[in-house]
């Protein structure tokens, strides 16, 4: 009597329970935004927890990454920016919906960007990162994609400077590789692991066809692992290695060929003449200090490492250079000076050495004039010689004839005959010669020394390899 008066009260509590529960698998849900609510409910899906913790075995997580740009690398800082897409793959068993209806209506699921906060991710991180943001133009650059069988597709475009230890040792000469390192901060092998996905045989690493740098170009690019252990446990990771090749032809143009041609311009005054003291000391001081000017611009776009670089052995050669032809300027300037004062000092011994000669025949000739009358007379006449032989340019030959004696008209006159400007001309010429010789030999050793230099800087640093080992 009771059962059957409570029967259509029963029979409705069924349904209700039945259609709660009907609902709650998908067959009655009728819109989207339903079907979401129930997939992502708090109370049946707790991102607090990793996919596949109640079966004791670790979340596979797949990437790709597709490199937009690279740009401002940077020696000084060792550093460089990228605009890179980093799309990540796992599958989470608690958002598998193939056995709905909306398993057919939607095979998968782009959700808003604002999701993101409400399903499980992985806690990848970029290792050797300084700086980074995502793109929030003109919306957060952020997709989330849910498959009907629980495969989730995380994508994001992210803003890096990351950091690229650089080995400068043949730079400007040299090739650099620069890494991008992705791993897990805080879940272990054991729980998570990363991999590259090579699925339908295409690179996890994708460039962009339209990658242009100023200084560099991307020669080649690899996909590795490097799974370390740390003090708090063994952690999965993935490496993006970049070798980049440095284009040489700024180098070229703005260093090397102007700091050879300045060299060259050094080696000029070994032809200009060494009484010509202003152009020569001109040349060499500017040479110097545009080199040392050359020098301390470059330096101050390099860091201040130990070891030494290519552009320092070149630079530093090329100071060497200008250096020494100011140096030999100085030789040969002493060498003439010196050349000119031997030739005084000869001029004067001849001289004096033709007077005494003089003084005596007088002696021998029995004059009436007294030694010291003498010998005052050529001294003077000695001083006024050699200050008209000094201006004198030709080779006049000078005669000293000795008075004939009145007292014995009968007896010969003998004449002294002294050619002293044409000996001075021939003792002068060995002395005038050894400076120009000095200008001459320079001027052949130098460019051959600076060719030898060449040869060897080139063939030495063109064919050296700095071995780069990946942390």
């Amino acid at each position: 009597m009771h059962l059957s008066r409570d029967f259509p009260y029963l029979i409705t509590i069924f349904t209700l329970v039945f259609s709660t529960h009907y609902s709650r698998s998908g067959a009655a849900i009728n819109t989207v935004e339903e079907f979401l609510d129930t997939l992502i409910n708090s109370s049946r899906y707790d991102r607090r927890i990793r996919p596949f913790f109640d079966q004791r075995r670790a979340c596979n997580v797949t990437m790709t990454i597709h490199i937009n740009t690279i740009s401002a690398i940077n020696e000084v800082n060792m550093d460089y920016n990228t605009d890179l897409i980093f799309r990540q793959s796992w599958y989470d068993p608690r958002l598998n919906y193939s056995g709905t209806d909306w398993a057919a209506k939607s095979p998968e699921i782009t959700l808003h960007y604002s999701l993101i906060d409400r399903i499980w991710v992985p806690d990848s991180f970029f290792r050797n990162a300084k700086e980074g943001k995502r793109s929030d133009i003109t919306v957060p650059n952020r997709l989330i994609r849910v498959h009907r069988d629980g495969k989730v597709l995380y994508s994001q475009r992210l803003l890096l400077k990351l950091d690229c230890q650089m080995k400068l040792q043949k730079f400007p000469l040299d090739n650099q590789t620069c890494v991008v390192n992705i791993g897990s901060y805080g879940f272990a092998t054991t729980d998570l692991a990363f991999f590259w996905d090579q699925a339908s045989n295409i690179s996890a690493i994708r460039v962009n066809e339209d990658l242009e740098m100023p200084d560099f170009v991307l020669s080649n690019h690899e996909a590795k692992y490097c799974n370390r252990t740390t003090a708090t446990g063994s952690f999965t990771c993935l490496l993006v290695v970049l070798h980049l090749k440095r284009l040489f032809g700024y180098y070229l143009v703005q260093v090397y060929i102007p700091s050879m041609l300045i060299v060259i311009l050094s080696f000029v005054s070994f032809w200009i003449d060494h009484k010509s003291v202003p152009a020569r000391i001109s040349v060499g001081l500017l040479t110097v200090l545009t080199v040392t000017t050359q020098s301390s611009g470059i330096r101050s776009q390099l860091p201040r490492v130990s070891y030494i670089k290519a552009i320092d052995v070149w630079m530093s050669a090329c100071l060497v250079f200008v250096f020494a032809g100011l140096l030999e300027y100085a030789l040969v300037n002493v060498i003439a000076r010196k050349g000119e004062l031997r030739q005084q000092v000869r001029f004067s011994k001849e001289v004096i050495g033709n007077r005494l000669a003089q003084v005596h025949f007088y002696k021998k000739d029995g004059g009436h004039q007294s030694n010291a009358e003498t010998m005052e007379t050529l001294v003077h006449k000695t001083s006024n010689a050699e200050r008209k032989l000094s201006g004198n340019t030709t080779n006049t030959h000078v005669h000293y004839s000795s008075m004939s004696n009145t007292n014995a008209p009968s007896q010969p006159t003998p004449q002294v005959v002294v050619s002293q400007p044409a000996q001075l001309a021939i003792a002068a010429k060995p002395v005038r010669d050894s400076a120009q010789f000095v200008d001459l030999i320079s001027a052949v050793l130098f460019p051959v020394a600076f060719i030898v230099f060449n040869i060897i800087y080139w063939m030495v640093y063109l064919n050296m390899h700095v071995e780069y080992i990946l942390k």
